[in-house]
């Protein structure tokens, strides 16, 4: 920026520097000097000087503020804290656009302004970073350095550095050239300067930041070494932040360079390893195990990693099965240590829980069918509670999984898991259902009157179709007037077999169930349980009838019937086993099936995303 004076055509004109200090010096009228407000028009930037801070030379820029500051009749300063909807201020613009001398010139008359924020809390330091802009950042960084704008955090929580090395490993520069490269050497050359940088550090861990780009990590580590040992509003340490991303390699290179820091915990008790187990990288908790039994600084032994516990008394099992971590879960379980692994399967947190507990709790099916066929786990176990798996399994109402309830509990049944005495094994919706009334002889009603109403539908479905006959009937001059015309057909044979049944066990259970409507509240229980299986009966024969209807009406099409015979057989079984786990909820076999299909479908969708990843 040019400071001496020029001449023209014999006219002396002054210095953009000289006109800036005038235009400071200049006196406002007092009704005009008051701070602005939020809600205030001049507190946003006047477009035109917007432009010429973003586009225009220094003179424009001048020029401009001369402009706003007859039309709005403001002082200097109140104009310098103008800013754009996005809340950007002048100086901010000018940094991101690279307008040198602008940025020189305010900086020059107003050093306090590095330090305002726009709406994302970014100074112009950071929108400088951002923008790859190393002049300005340089220029900045120098300007206040009493206010140690290098260190403060945006509303994303990043710091300066964070940003550069975020923009270093995302450069196509392969050499490691340019401004962002340049940049990011200055934020480290500047907090290598400060002895207090660890004490001053804000924001995110630069191991976020750096995770991609080993390279990175081991420089910033070499340069900035009281790093390792900054800790974040949680307490937690780089290597904590680390496995919970599941970075492997920035995992090895921490551990390589301070093996201690496997020792430290946060501020729930939980060591870097349990946070390792609630994520998926089993490459991360190989590099813990590798590491703890490979130091001689540290000397962890397979016993000790069966003690190491956080606050809530959870070993690395607890940790991974709560998480549902399936793979990390199977992982622990099948170290060469029988003894140590059996020693963490059932091991007790300060609540009692064991693995299994913790599983049930959170319903992951996977972890549990997992744990429950391992031989050396004790389900018999109790937590304080007096309460097994399973009863924790009927008492949890997790939302945290994919799987139904049933699932679940249908795992445990079949896995023999027990059940305390007294505790009836009821639905999440009976649960919720009993819970929600005020007496249990209410809720039999109710459920009394739905399964009447679903029993009178069938019986009058069935009698319907039961005079319908699929075919007709033979007309008065055939061999066998008023008889099916279907009659020695074998679908039709089974089709009036199924229809005969579905309606007299529906109309069974209509009488079963009117009878439950007697206000003897044991009488009513005996008719809700009854009717269960009348009714299962009835919906089942009613699904063969459909069937073997539909089967008569195409036989004649070999392909129709083929597909009609496969599609009615798949869906009768399941209509069987969702009624069937409806109705006997406490049957094992019932479970068996639904863990089954269970099965089934998860096979099945392993198979597809498998499929989607090899052509993806």
């Amino acid at each position: 920026m040019a400071h001496a004076i020029s001449m023209d055509d014999g006219e002396t004109r002054a210095t953009p520097n000289q006109r800036f200090e005038v235009l400071t010096r200049r006196a406002v009228p007092p009704d005009y000097q008051q701070e602005l407000g939020d809600d205030d028009l001049h507190k946003f930037m006047d477009h035109d000087l917007y432009k010429a801070t973003k586009e225009g030379d220094v003179v424009e820029f001048i020029d401009a503020l001369e402009k706003v500051i007859e039309s709005r009749k403001l002082a200097l300063s109140l104009i310098l804290n103008q800013v754009t909807p996005s809340r950007n201020s002048l100086l901010h613009v000018a940094a991101s656009s690279g307008n040198n001398d602008v940025m020189e010139l305010i900086l020059l008359h107003f050093p306090n302004t590095v330090a305002q924020k726009n709406s994302s809390e970014d100074t112009p330091l950071h929108v400088a970073v951002q923008d790859r802009r190393f002049n300005e950042t340089e220029k900045l960084i120098r300007q206040r350095i009493d206010l140690e704008i290098i260190y403060w955090k945006n509303k994303d929580g990043k710091s300066p550095l964070y940003l550069a090395i975020e923009k270093c490993e995302f450069s196509e520069s392969q050499d490691r050239q340019g401004a962002v490269w340049e940049i990011f050497q200055l934020l480290l050359q500047e907090f290598a300067r400060d002895e207090a940088y660890a004490d001053k550090m804000q924001g995110m861990s630069l191991v976020l930041a750096a995770h991609r780009d080993t390279d990175i990590l081991k420089e910033i580590i070499d340069r900035l070494p009281k790093l390792l040992h900054v800790r974040d509003e949680k307490r937690r340490t780089p290597l904590h932040v680390a496995a919970s991303g599941g970075y492997c390699f920035a995992v090895k290179l921490l551990l390589e360079k301070c093996p201690h820091l496997a020792l430290q915990t946060d501020e729930n008790g939980s060591y870097p390893i349990h946070t390792a187990c609630e994520g998926w990288s089993y490459s991360v908790f190989s590099q813990f195990i590798k590491v703890s039994m490979l130091s001689e600084l540290i000397k962890v032994t397979w016993s000790d990693l069966a003690e190491i516990k956080n606050k809530n008394g959870q070993n690395i099992l607890h940790v991974a099965a709560k998480a549902g971590n399936y793979l990390l879960v199977c992982g622990i379980c099948e170290l060469r240590k029988p003894d140590i692994t059996e020693k963490l399967m059932n091991s007790k947190d300060v609540d009692g829980n064991t693995p299994l507990h913790l599983a049930s709790m959170h319903n992951h099916c996977e972890v549990m069918r997992f744990l429950t066929k391992d031989k050396r786990i004790d389900s018999c176990l109790r937590n304080n509670d007096g309460l097994t798996a399973l009863d924790v399994a009927m008492e949890s109402r997790s939302l945290s999984t994919e799987n139904s309830a049933l699932v679940g509990r249908a795992i445990l049944i079949v896995a023999g898991v027990p059940q305390s005495k007294g505790r009836d094994v009821m639905s999440p919706r009976e649960q919720d259902s009993r819970a929600s009334k005020s007496s249990p002889a209410e809720w039999i009603k109710d459920q009394v009157n739905t399964l009447l109403l679903v029993a009178t539908l069938v019986a009058s479905v069935t009698f319907n179709v039961g005079l319908t006959l699929p075919g007709g009937y033979n007309a008065s001059n055939d061999l066998h007037p008023g008889t099916a015309t279907m009659l020695h057909h074998g679908m039709f044979q089974a089709f009036i077999i199924a229809n005969m049944v579905a309606m007299y066990s529906s109309i069974l259970a209509v009488v079963v169930l009117l009878w439950g409507l007697n206000r003897d509240y044991y009488v009513a229980e005996l008719a809700y349980h009854s009717a269960g299986p009348l009714l299962l009966m009835a919906l089942t024969s009613m699904s063969v009838a459909f069937f073997a209807a539909v089967t008569v009406a195409v036989s004649k099409l070999t392909w129709l019937g083929s597909l009609v015979l496969s599609v009615g057989v798949l869906y009768l079984v399941m209509v069987v086993v969702v009624l069937a786990a409806l109705i006997f909820p406490s049957s094992k076999t019932t479970m068996f099936i639904v863990v089954f299909y269970y099965i089934a479908i998860y096979t099945v969708k392993r198979y597809v995303k498998n499929v989607l990843r090899f052509f993806t």
